[in-house]
């Protein structure tokens, strides 16, 4: 019985590493890639801790509304005039609460809370340009990648094609020139795979970078199903756009808290006042008799405060705050402006690649019907080998091209997400 459940357990052992094994090699969805990096990516966990000590420093202008309370003990041991050493101990608790400062207050908790809801949307702009960065980087990923399919079915292509001319120069239909070429056109093909091979690393190691995971971790992508682009209207966006674009929306709450600092400077010109209570003990000989009648004292009153010149700091103020506020209007215009230009050219740029992306498709189609007929026209000797290398060359150009404009196209589609502030 006991040699059996040994030897459970070694199977269980052995068969572990094996699921995990498994496991690690599943190929990666583009929403995993997405769940992954918004979890683990180093730079959007930086920009979350950020975002909440932006909120914790914003909280903290609430203690300008609430009391100031203070307590304090004081024990003392002191020789008047050499009469002898005189121990005493005396308290104070005072309480003192601003009730008007010339709306410096309640600007401030205006403001705090406008931006913690920019801290807010700042996060929001970290997470959806994580995501932009994920999706570039896993179509570049899967983009090379089919790159180098290419270049390794070019390198099967040409191997035939040298064999073919191998056994027609021994028949004497092909001269050692044809076979030189095809010999170098190998050649180019296994240098394309060499580089090819290195990129493809060089892409692994940036989404790995990103999602959050060792740079020389396992990688292996799932193959997305290829679906057309849905190109929308400028006209038809453009006020979502703007609506919802973080850009826009941080400098729009630039433009608010500007409004309340310009407020906030004005207040210098106005008077403050506050109220205050106080409790205290003196003159006690011991601890215990320090809180006894004859030795507390009572006490409350307002304060009346107008500063009446201070030099030119509060006029200075509130002209360095209207100067901020104009340059908030400026660079929320100018954002605005630019936001428009960069919409039309990611419309026009995704409208150029869906096109090129149907015109590649074409070309594709015709370039590898025309290779087939150039290699049969090459067996019966009808066609050159610089002209069936030619053909080769071209279908090649013709499958790579499609291949990065389809990925380049849903490149231009995460941009376009991202400057509408979508995922």
């Amino acid at each position: 019985m006991r040699s059996k459940i040994i030897g459970s357990l070694a199977l269980i052992v052995f068969c572990l590493p094996m699921i995990s094994l498994g496991q690690a090699s599943t190929p990666l969805t583009l929403d995993d890639c997405i769940q992954i990096g918004l979890e683990y990516n180093q730079s959007l966990r930086i920009n979350r801790f950020e975002t909440d000590r932006s909120v914790s420093q914003a909280k903290s202008n609430i203690g300008l509304v609430l009391p100031v309370v203070n307590f304090s003990v004081t024990g003392s041991n002191s020789d008047v005039a050499s009469t002898g050493w005189n121990t005493g101990y005396s308290s104070s608790l005072s309480l003192s609460q601003n009730i008007w400062d010339g709306g410096v207050w309640l600007n401030t908790l205006k403001s705090a809370k406008v931006a913690q809801h920019a801290a807010s949307i700042q996060y929001e702009s970290y997470e959806v340009n994580t995501i932009y960065q994920i999706k570039a980087a896993y179509y570049n990923y899967l983009s090379t990648q089919q790159l180098l399919d290419v270049y390794k079915e070019n390198m099967t292509t040409s191997n035939y094609q040298h064999q073919l001319t191998l056994e027609r120069f021994k028949l004497g239909a092909a001269s050692q020139n044809d076979t030189l070429r095809t010999r170098v056109n190998i050649e180019r093909s296994r240098l394309q795979i060499v580089n090819g091979e290195v990129d493809l690393q060089s892409k692994a190691r940036n989404l790995n970078i990103i999602l959050g995971r060792d740079w020389d971790s396992p990688l292996s992508l799932a193959e997305p199903v290829w679906e057309s682009v849905n190109i929308p209207d400028k006209e038809s966006i453009i006020a979502d756009v703007i609506n919802s674009n973080h850009e826009l929306q941080l400098l729009e709450q630039n433009k608010t808290i500007s409004e309340y600092n310009v407020k906030i400077a004005r207040a210098g010109y106005m008077p403050s006042l506050g109220v205050s209570a106080s409790y205290g003990t003196s003159g006690a000989s011991s601890m215990g008799d320090m809180y006894g009648e004859l030795n507390s004292s009572k006490s409350t009153g307002f304060t009346l405060s107008w500063n009446l010149f201070n030099g030119t700091r509060t006029s200075r103020g509130v002209e360095q705050g209207k100067i901020n506020a104009k340059l908030a209007v400026e660079n929320y215009d100018l954002s605005e402006r630019k936001l428009r230009k960069e919409l039309a050219q990611t419309l026009q740029q995704m409208d150029a690649l869906q096109e090129s992306v149907e015109i590649s498709q074409l070309i594709l189609t015709a370039s590898e019907q025309d290779l087939l007929l150039a290699q049969e026209q090459y067996k019966i000797g009808s066609l050159s080998i610089l002209d069936v290398l030619r053909i080769t060359a071209s279908y090649e150009d013709a499958k790579s091209n499609l291949i990065r404009t389809q990925h380049n196209l849903k490149i231009a589609e995460a941009g376009l997400l991202q400057l509408m502030g979508k995922r």
